[in-house]
């Protein structure tokens, strides 16, 4: 299922918010089914396959102590796990009706670091802070496009609910509102310190993207020698692939990604004006990669699915802006 991404270019995003009604197992995993009873796949769902290890993710008790409320955070260390069979039961009007648990493939996310906090937050104490809640909401949602996703909604103009569903996105503007300090830095002194073995993928941004933007080269370059290339010559830099296919030479752009079915992909300047520059330019995406730690330490990154668009031109109106460069004024002394 098509997911918008809209937090992958802002490293700041990495907040999750998943929703139980049984508390058993917070901390532990994210396990969520691919398809739904009727054999559809959902947003909710979907999301698990997007969690990256190192992020955080909130727990949202639907029962709680006294009543609904986040009761914890942990930590995402993968890698992504696909269970093949996986038997559950829905828990929405139609899922009871059904009366047998549905069978199928699920996604699963392992955590550690459980943390439960002191004082949980309650829908109450969310309440409290009504205005400022709907605030972050429609600035998220206003400053995106397409689904945001979000962990609250405002049910009316004093009741702010949490979202039907059982993963949401956690924008780090409510982490901020209701957690300080947790936004800036995820440490803290009453988190508990469980070592994660390295066969569980616990990756570094910068050792991940290098080993997909790897992966996702080779799997271009066996493509196009499939097709007959009769030269192929890796570039980097303002595109990775030069392929010389039926006498024409072509340049590729490659993009690697674990998302599912990704909607948008970065680009610099510079791509974007090779690619409008030289004609006989291909987009080449993978998504759906697998990146973990192996034992050795290294990073491996294995499978993945190709889309590919030739004579690809950027289109102004497919291009939003998500950084700003901004001069610094002479400083006082």
């Amino acid at each position: 299922m098509p997911i918008n991404n809209w937090w992958e270019s802002d490293p700041a995003e990495r907040y999750w918010m998943e929703v139980r009604t049984e508390p058993i197992g917070f901390g532990e995993y994210l396990l969520a089914p691919q398809f739904d009873g009727g054999g559809n796949p959902k947003w909710t769902y979907t999301l698990v396959s997007h969690v990256q290890p190192g992020d955080r993710i909130f727990h949202w008790d639907k029962r709680g102590r006294n009543a609904p409320a986040i009761v914890g955070w942990s930590e995402a260390v993968g890698p992504l796990e696909v269970v093949e069979k996986w038997s559950w039961q829905a828990r929405g009007t139609r899922g009871r009706e059904r009366g047998v648990p549905t069978e199928g493939p699920a996604w699963r996310m392992p955590l550690a670091n459980y943390t439960p906090l002191d004082s949980p937050v309650t829908r109450d104490i969310i309440n409290a802070r009504h205005a400022e809640v709907v605030a972050v909401l429609n600035e998220v949602a206003g400053g995106i496009t397409g689904r945001p996703y979000a962990p609250f909604y405002e049910y009316n103009s004093t009741d702010i609910r949490a979202a039907q569903g059982y993963l949401t996105k956690f924008p780090a503007a409510l982490v901020a509102l209701f957690f300080g300090g947790l936004a800036a830095d995820a440490s803290t002194s009453t988190r508990r310190s469980t070592p994660v073995p390295s066969s569980q993928g616990y990756l570094s941004d910068a050792e991940k993207r290098s080993a997909i933007e790897r992966h996702s080269v080779r799997i271009a370059i066996s493509h196009y020698e499939a097709l007959g290339a009769t030269h192929i010559e890796e570039r980097g830099k303002p595109y990775d692939l030069l392929v010389v296919l039926d006498g024409i030479e072509r340049h590729v752009e490659v993009k690697g990604s674990i998302g599912i079915d990704v909607e948008s992909v970065q680009l610099t300047q510079g791509e974007v004006d090779h690619a409008r520059d030289h004609h006989a330019t291909d987009l080449f995406v993978v998504d759906r990669i697998v990146a973990r730690r192996a034992y050795d330490g290294t990073i491996v990154a294995s499978g993945g699915e190709i889309r590919f668009w030739v004579d690809w031109t950027p289109e102004d109106r497919a291009l939003r802006p998500t950084h700003l460069r901004y001069s610094l004024p002479t400083a006082h002394a």
